[in-house]
């Protein structure tokens, strides 16, 4: 058996050690933030949000278009196949009926 069979208090320090210091925000971190003014330089105009509708528009008929056509080759290919793998005679069976 392997392992370490030392204190878990021992183990928990040694693995907190191995993580090393690093920049951990606490509390007191944050109380300053809401004194911090930030700006939003971009305005939604009605122009703007028609503009992004429109865009969003445009690549849900494209996105759809692309998976109708991916299901309609997946459905041409699987018709191909079992087309294929019933036509097929193999050696020492014979699919096709024997006349």
């Amino acid at each position: 058996m392997g392992g370490y069979y030392g204190s878990p208090k021992v183990i928990l320090k040694n693995n907190k050690d191995l993580l090393g210091k690093r920049n951990k925000l606490t509390r007191k971190d944050y109380i300053g933030f809401k004194d911090i003014y930030t700006e939003d330089h971009i305005k939604a105009t009605p122009e703007l949000l028609e503009q992004i509708r429109n865009n969003i528009a445009k690549e849900n008929k494209k996105r759809e278009r692309r998976q109708i056509l991916f299901v309609f080759l997946s459905i041409l290919f699987t018709i191909l196949i079992i087309y294929g793998v019933s036509n097929l005679e193999w050696i020492g069976i014979r699919l096709k009926s024997i006349n």
